[in-house]
């Protein structure tokens, strides 16, 4: 098979392209082939004229290097025999070697550039026995050059060349994908219908090569298959930007998919724009704006002939926002905002700052889109996006790279009729952005074609759930067969037993509470003036339900209050003795006999409902139980206080923090533990700016892992070395012939274990820990601070350097553990927690929870029992556990 320049630079982009040009097929040639093959033309035109290259020394084929004249410049020469069909744009002899020259039409070169010119330098030096070291590109309008050293692309050639050689010599075609290079490929509408057939993944968006050949050594090839693998919920407490799978089953059940309702803030004004350029210039030369208010709706469009109006129209736009009083820019993607700030460093100063305040008040609708909004369409692409709205552009080939060819050819011809198309694309691009903003702003939990993604039963006849069947026939019948439903209406009809068992629970149920004893709330005598002559003018009865403790068990107590109003006839008023509606329904002991059971047996809320009901014949409702713990909690606001108070006044603190994304709610929960105390805050983010005022009057040493977050503390801090280890054993296992690591970590454990060796014969003891201080010392001269070449060495150097006096803060102290295992320790019972709360936690839920937990905690390490704290109404373990 004969290379040629088609072959080579068709394998650079895609193999299968390369393959398909082996076999000699042709297509129309796109129009972005086309105007970049005008632009290469005129460039050669214009090295032509620049070189002085008359016509003797064009077009000439390549016989004999005798026949070219040494340091001349040949145009379009021809390298051909049976094995390759070869044009340079242009080449010349100097010193026996050859220097081929590639002519690109574009400002910029690129990899690919370099790669073609290199192959085709390889190919013609094989076949003509040739001296080539170096090529020459030739690029912009400038004609700049730069030149291209073979040797550095030496091994990626022979491996381009090896595998093109495979792809050509192969009977069958290669398998392809979709790639960047199709929307300018001459096949992309065949290969396009062909990846549509088998569903491949490459159709996805933001799916690479990389993730496509693990998926299909998962045997997954389609995106239907993909759809399939999608896991709701498979890891709550990790929520990654991009979920493939779930797009995937988005396309397949023609849904939307919602992992977040977007929140979108409105303002008086909203502005929409876009911006279009020509990318390898980095040249600007159309704004497209949409001003939107309540009353009116504007267009505009700043065009731009050529570089020199190019600041003037960011001017006007600029302009044209700062007059708004209060709004919002809305574009699509990262591209508007970094162009902004490229065009902020050409502007006046006073510009600059003005395009710092648009900036600030754009807003990137893609964001949401990316991360939370699913659409069934292969791209986020802003015309995949609208055109699932039913956005219709009026040209249907408009693009980004159709608004490049567009722009090209206006700037050979000047054609008004390509301008036009040009500023009518970029202004519908706003619109169609406008509709997506509106779009979004409309999407709610409750449409036929939105679903949240949490709210996703996986499907599996192997697990307990609802079954959701195909046919609605099924459904019915399946509904049928439930426990419950059979017991109640079928074999209540023909087995006696269940019939008599039924109706014994239901007469139960129906029956009151027997009251225990009878409480009057009404006063012999007026409360005002003291005047026994009063009358009852509204009466009411309300009963109450408690638990009773005793010596040698719990009993239950039902207490009927009366109450209501009366009128003093001395004094003529209508007074109220007691809100019967205030009064609760349910006892305090029942409320901390429930709280206890679930703060400390950690049971759950469904378990001590049984529990009640079973023992007591008590019936509470869920909504009753977390009602239950946030009186409780409430009650015990102070006690909580008490404990991080108590704490701050310490010589010790463990800190560590964990995270707490719980049915939507995100946040981290920070724990901070001593010998005696442990406090659990709930924070929204990880930020640490809280610490310096909870911790404002701490003088002790806070115990941490190594999260710089701490850093900005101001007391002094011992670092975890378990943490430190665990780090060094997991980078170690991965780099085990690093002898420079391996040196650290060999005599880092060595001194390690011997200060681990005096504490556990003589405790934490400053006195005895003292002499360690010089071993350190040594550990730093002749370990860390020797010169490295190895990566990994230098940043476990860089990181023993800036914490050394945080490492082995621990040997000035008494009492100062080397570790922060307390902190982890008290983590725990959150964590266990965690794993079972039920879906209707909120964030108030967990603050209640957490301050029972604190209390419970410090109870256990007070050696209080918890129950009998709450029993004893009292508000400070401290003083209990002194007393």
């Amino acid at each position: 098979m004969v290379i040629n320049n088609d072959i080579i630079t068709a394998f650079i982009y895609c193999d299968y392209k390369a393959y398909l040009k082996g076999q000699n097929l042709q297509c129309s040639k796109s129009e972005f082939e086309i105007i970049t093959h005008k632009l290469k033309e005129i460039q050669k035109q214009k090295y032509k004229s620049k070189n002085s290259i008359t016509k003797e020394f064009a077009n000439q084929p390549y016989v004999l290097k005798n026949n070219f004249q040494s340091g001349k410049i040949y145009i379009h020469t021809l390298f051909k025999n049976d094995n390759i069909y070869i044009a340079l744009d242009g080449c010349y002899f100097n010193e026996n070697k050859l220097f081929p020259i590639l002519i690109s039409p574009f400002e910029k070169t690129t990899k690919a550039d370099k790669l073609i010119i290199g192959l085709q330098s390889h190919f013609i030096e094989k076949e003509f026995n040739l001296k080539i070291d170096s090529a020459i590109v030739v690029f912009g309008e400038q004609q700049k050059i730069t030149k291209v050293k073979l040797a550095t692309f030496s091994k990626e050639i022979k491996k381009t060349i090896s595998l093109l050689n495979k792809t050509l010599e192969n009977q069958t075609p290669p398998i392809f994908h979709k790639n960047a290079h199709c929307q300018i490929c001459e096949f992309a509408e065949s290969c396009l219908d062909k990846l549509k057939e088998r569903d491949d993944l490459s159709l996805l968006g933001n799916f690479k090569p990389k993730e496509i050949e693990q998926q299909n050594n998962r045997g997954i090839f389609s995106v239907k298959q993909l759809s399939y693998t999608f896991r709701p919920k498979k890891n709550p407490y990790r929520r990654r930007k991009f979920l493939p799978e779930l797009k995937a089953l988005a396309i397949r059940e023609e849904k939307v998919f919602i992992q977040k309702i977007p929140e979108l803030e409105k303002k008086e004004v909203e502005i929409f724009f876009d911006i279009e350029s020509i990318p390898d210039k980095d040249f600007y030369y159309l704004i497209g704006v949409i001003v939107k208010t309540e009353t009116s709706q504007t267009e505009y469009s700043f065009w731009a002939n050529d570089v020199k109006e190019e600041q003037d129209i960011f001017i006007r736009f600029i302009d044209l926002l700062n007059i708004q009083n209060d709004f919002v820019a809305y574009h699509y993607g990262s591209y508007e905002v970094q162009v902004l700030k490229r065009i902020s460093k050409k502007l006046p100063l006073p510009y600059q700052n003005k395009i710092k305040h648009v900036i600030d008040n754009s807003f990137n609708i893609l964001t949401l889109i990316s991360n939370d909004i699913y659409i069934p369409a292969y791209t986020n692409g802003l015309k995949d996006v609208a055109g699932h709205l039913g956005f219709k552009w009026s040209d249907e080939k408009a693009s980004g790279l159709q608004s490049i060819v567009w722009r090209y050819n206006w700037a050979i011809n000047s054609d008004t009729i390509i301008k036009e198309q040009l500023i009518r694309y970029n202004i519908e691009d706003c619109r169609a952005l406008m509709q997506v903003q509106n779009w979004l702003l409309s999407l709610s939990e409750n449409n036929d074609k939105t679903v949240l993604a949490n709210s996703i039963k996986q499907q599996n006849i192997f697990k307990w759930g609802v079954t959701v069947f195909a046919l609605e026939n099924f459904n019915e019948i399946n509904a049928k067969a439930y426990f419950d439903y059979q017991r109640q209406h079928i074999f209540l009809r023909t087995e006696r037993k269940v019939h008599k068992a039924i109706s014994k629970r239901q007469k139960s149920v129906n029956q009151f509470n027997r009251i225990d004893r009878k409480i009057n709330l009404f006063p012999n005598e007026c409360e005002t003036c003291g005047n026994r002559n009063i009358k009852i003018i509204r009466n009411r009865k309300k009963v109450q339900i408690d638990l009773v403790f005793m010596k040698a068990g719990i009993k239950k107590q039902v207490t009927e209050f009366e109450g209501g109003a009366y009128f003093c006839k001395e004094c003529k008023k209508n007074i109220m003795v007691e809100n019967m509606r205030t009064l609760p329904q349910y006892g305090h002991n029942l409320m901390l006999w429930s709280v206890n059971q679930k703060i400390q047996y950690k049971l759950s809320t469904e378990s001590i409902i049984n529990l009640l009901k079973d023992s007591f014949n008590i019936s509470v409702s869920a909504t009753q139980m977390t009602r239950f713990k946030e009186i409780i909690a409430k009650n015990y606001e102070e006690t909580y206080n008490e404990i991080i108070k108590k704490m701050s006044q310490s010589k010790l603190i463990h800190i560590d923090e964990t995270i707490a994304r719980i049915n939507g709610i995100d946040g981290y929960v920070w724990v901070f533990a001593n010998h005696d105390s442990v406090y659990y805050q709930f924070r929204e983010t990880r930020e640490p700016e809280f610490l310096k005022e909870l911790l404002k009057h701490f003088n002790g040493v806070l115990v941490s892992d190594f999260y710089t977050g701490y850093d900005s503390m101001e007391c002094e801090q011992q670092k975890c070395l378990v943490h430190l280890i665990r780090d060094l054993n997991e980078d170690f296992m991965k780099h085990q012939l690093d002898n420079e690591f391996k040196e650290i970590i060999t005599e880092f454990g060595y001194l390690l274990r011997k200060i681990i060796t005096t504490i556990d014969k003589y405790g934490l003891k400053q006195f005895h820990l003292n002499k360690h201080k010089k071993e350190v010392e040594q550990f730093y001269n002749k370990t860390i601070l020797q010169n490295f070449e190895s990566e990994l060495a230098i940043s476990y150097q860089k990181r023993f350097v800036k914490y050394k006096g945080k490492l082995f803060l621990f040997l000035n102290h008494d009492g100062i553990p080397w570790n922060n295992n307390n902190a982890e320790h008290s983590i725990k019972p959150f964590a266990k927690w965690r794993k079972k709360i039920s879906k209707s936690l909120t964030k108030k839920n967990i603050e209640h929870h957490l301050i029972l937990l604190s209390i419970l905690q410090t109870c256990k390490y007070q050696e209080v029992n918890f129950f009998e704290f709450l029993k004893s109404g009292k508000k400070s373990i401290y003083n209990l556990s002194d007393s």
